[in-house]
């Protein structure tokens, strides 16, 4: 029970000279559909008291690609509630590929973003600067990784990038990135003591990019655990699921 309906919100602290003052960001990924109290009210709450600048949400909404159809009740009270809180911003992941643009469609209509790739929003956080962009899952037609990352090339302040999978961190690398956002792995759902995960889809045996920050150069890319669960069984084992808050703050030596 604990391990699939206890939201864990884990915090990460970066250093930027690109900023003046903090800015806090939350994340949340792959839900499938799964709710957490009343109307999610649990998980609106932590997200609420987290006093977010910027909501990132980096795709698998829809409970399982393959089902007959999306639960749009759930994904309008999602959408509407999280826009009422701060700024929100959505990637799909490739369990929306199925659904003809119907969660991107209610994730507009109800005030979330929506990042594909070439999109880049400028937006204000804090009296900071924050470029924002994403792109489509992978398994979407006519997605192209450098394509999407090259949008920050000529760009000055925050980037920040949203995309579903981790295992593309290569790309994402030295394309004037700060943080990146991701999702996808549900940290192995399964897990084992002192071993974690054996095996991922996309990453094979022995997986490296499951959860948690990686940083090469100038580029943090986090992973979160998610929220919800896919696949059969459908359930977490030694895998709360996962509220991500990010504080963004000046570097000190910057100050000096």
């Amino acid at each position: 029970m604990f391990n699939n309906n206890t939201v864990q919100t884990t915090s990460y602290g970066i250093l930027s000279d690109k900023v003046t003052s903090g800015v806090v960001v939350a994340h949340l990924s792959d839900l499938h559909e799964k709710e957490f109290g009343i109307r999610n009210g649990q998980l609106f709450h932590k997200v609420e008291k987290l006093m977010p600048d910027i909501i990132a949400i980096t795709g698998d909404m829809v409970a399982h690609e393959h089902q007959k159809g999306i639960d749009a009740r759930y994904t309008k009270q999602f959408a509407r509630t999280l826009a009422g809180i701060a700024p929100a911003y959505f990637v799909t992941g490739n369990h929306e590929r199925n659904f003809d643009g119907q969660i991107e469609d209610i994730m507009q209509e109800y005030g979330v973003t929506v990042l594909r790739g070439g999109d880049l929003k400028k937006v204000r956080a804090g009296g900071n600067e924050i470029n924002i962009a994403g792109m489509d899952d992978v398994s979407f037609s006519g997605v192209d990784v450098l394509d999407s990352v090259g949008v920050f090339s000529q760009t000055s302040g925050f980037n920040l990038f949203l995309a579903h999978r981790p295992e593309y961190y290569p790309l994402y690398l030295h394309k004037n990135i700060d943080l990146v956002l991701s999702g996808h792995t549900h940290a192995g759902q399964i897990r084992f003591p002192k071993i974690g995960t054996f095996a991922m889809s996309g990453q094979g045996f022995m997986p490296k990019y499951v959860q948690g920050e990686f940083t090469d150069g100038i580029t943090t890319m986090i992973i979160s655990r998610g929220l919800g669960s896919s696949g059969y069984p459908k359930i977490r084992i030694n895998n709360p699921p996962e509220l991500v808050a990010v504080y963004i703050e000046p570097n000190p030596k910057d100050l000096a």
